[in-house]
């Protein structure tokens, strides 16, 4: 249920001939349904939830792991030659609309769940729909992004650990600033150095591009810049300028060993992470490896400056495949069943894609997380996800929001590359431009 920032591989015009392979059936996996997915929690979903003793199939799920950074060349190149193909596939929100896009050519139409999506956050309705009006895939999480941060910290410089009351030094980019300067300030007590707001500046990036109100691309395919990326004192470009020339942050690359460091040191307060984070980046890494220092339970959640999102998990069914049937229950079960939702969610903090389920959970006192001290988070979740632009989704999002983050990177450490925001801006569609000849850039404005 990652949403980590990986290159797309452009579909091929070899790939989106292939249609004839997919048909030809292409799972050589004798009787076994084949499942491919990125991330090793999914694949323990599936042998606690579905492949169970109690539930007797009658057919064995042979569960690959596939690394996401790996998924979509091993995907294309299982497409374009229809050999050696999955039956299901787990796709991450970033890059599954292409495959989606080109469904009628290599996905199972799931047109019969139609009815079962009105309780479904309608962005991931609509982001699994096909041009040709098909439902293509379905959707078992919903990630909007929240902004956690270190209860003992806020006590010491805030004077309170209080949700309600952090959130008011957060909810905008001004104070978002302002409290970080307050932070790398306090030097009192156990924090002698002061405390940097997040560990990684450029984190900032994932909230900025999941709360874009414009797209990258416009109806024609012609490059769209949102506004709030480039424009003005709070855009995405001068925040991450300020938080890295003030050295407000750890200056992390985020994911590396530090930045996980970082979750159970004394050093940094907080950290954007979307709703499957919590557990996967945080909670995972809240403990050094002696096991003596912790931060488990010191750790609550508000909205932060902006709505956004970050990844997701759509599972797909690959045309041609044998199992069909049992293919499309797979994928049906994974997003509308009652107790694998509920007891997925308390288990792992995650939040799943039924409004009417995890409603249930804003009142349900097992639903407390432990490691946020006891906070319930649904409540926020779901404010959150209400928020959710699925409009800004397109098939080109991971490399174009990789592609944007390195310029502002570029920008923001004025190294010579790009002194000035038009000069980044000129050196990103310059890029674009160079990677992707499917959409129109104009370079000049």
């Amino acid at each position: 249920m990652k949403g980590k920032r990986v290159m797309a591989v452009a579909l091929s015009a070899a790939l989106l001939g292939t249609a004839a392979g997919v048909m030809a059936g292409c799972n050589d996996g004798g009787d076994k349904l084949i499942y491919w997915v990125f991330d090793r929690d999914m694949a323990q979903q599936v042998r606690d939830y579905y492949a169970t003793e109690e539930r007797n199939l009658g057919y064995e799920i042979e569960i690959e792991t596939v690394p996401l950074e790996s998924m979509l060349t091993r995907l294309d190149n299982a497409l374009r030659t229809g050999t050696n193909l999955p039956d299901v596939v787990a796709l991450e929100a970033e890059s599954f609309k292409k495959y989606i896009d080109e469904g009628a050519q290599f996905l199972e139409p799931l047109d019969e769940y139609k009815d079962l999506t009105a309780n479904m956050y309608d962005y991931t309705v609509e982001a699994a729909t096909g041009p040709d009006g098909h439902l293509y895939a379905l959707a078992t999480n919903v990630t909007p992004g929240v902004f956690a941060y270190r209860r003992s910290m806020a006590e010491a410089v805030f004077g309170t650990d209080d949700p309600e009351e952090i959130h008011k030094h957060f909810d905008t980019w001004e104070y978002f600033l302002e409290s970080a300067r307050t932070l790398k300030n306090f030097t009192e007590g156990d924090y002698p150095e002061g405390i940097k707001v997040i560990s990684s500046y450029m984190d900032i990036g994932k909230v900025f591009c999941g709360s874009r109100t414009q797209g990258w691309v416009d109806e024609n395919d012609r490059l769209v810049i949102d506004a709030s990326l480039t424009d003005g004192e709070y855009s995405m470009m001068e925040v991450a300028k300020t938080l890295q020339t003030e050295d407000l942050s750890h200056e992390t690359t985020s994911g590396d060993g530090t930045y996980y460091s970082d979750v159970w040191d004394n050093k940094v307060f907080g950290f954007f992470q979307a709703t499957w984070g919590l557990n996967t980046n945080l909670k995972n890494n809240c403990t050094d490896s002696s096991g003596e220092i912790t931060s488990d339970g010191d750790w609550a959640i508000i909205p932060g400056p902006a709505a956004y999102f970050e990844g997701g998990t759509y599972h797909v069914v690959i045309k041609g495949t044998k199992w069909l049937d049992e293919a499309k229950e797979f994928v049906k079960f994974f997003s509308t069943d009652e107790t694998y939702l509920k007891n997925w969610a308390k288990e792992h903090g995650d939040f799943m894609n039924n409004k009417e389920y995890m409603q249930d959970l804003v009142e349900d006192e097992t639903a407390n997380n432990a490691f946020l001290g006891g906070q319930n988070p649904y409540s926020i979740f779901i404010e959150q996800a209400e928020k959710i632009n699925g409009e800004i989704i397109t098939r080109y999002d991971s490399e174009i929001n990789s592609t944007f983050e390195a310029w502002a990177t570029n920008y923001a450490e004025l190294d010579g590359k790009a002194p000035t925001i038009a000069e980044a801006v000129a050196q990103f569609k310059n890029a674009v431009a160079a990677s992707l000849t499917s959409i129109t850039v104009e370079i000049g404005r």
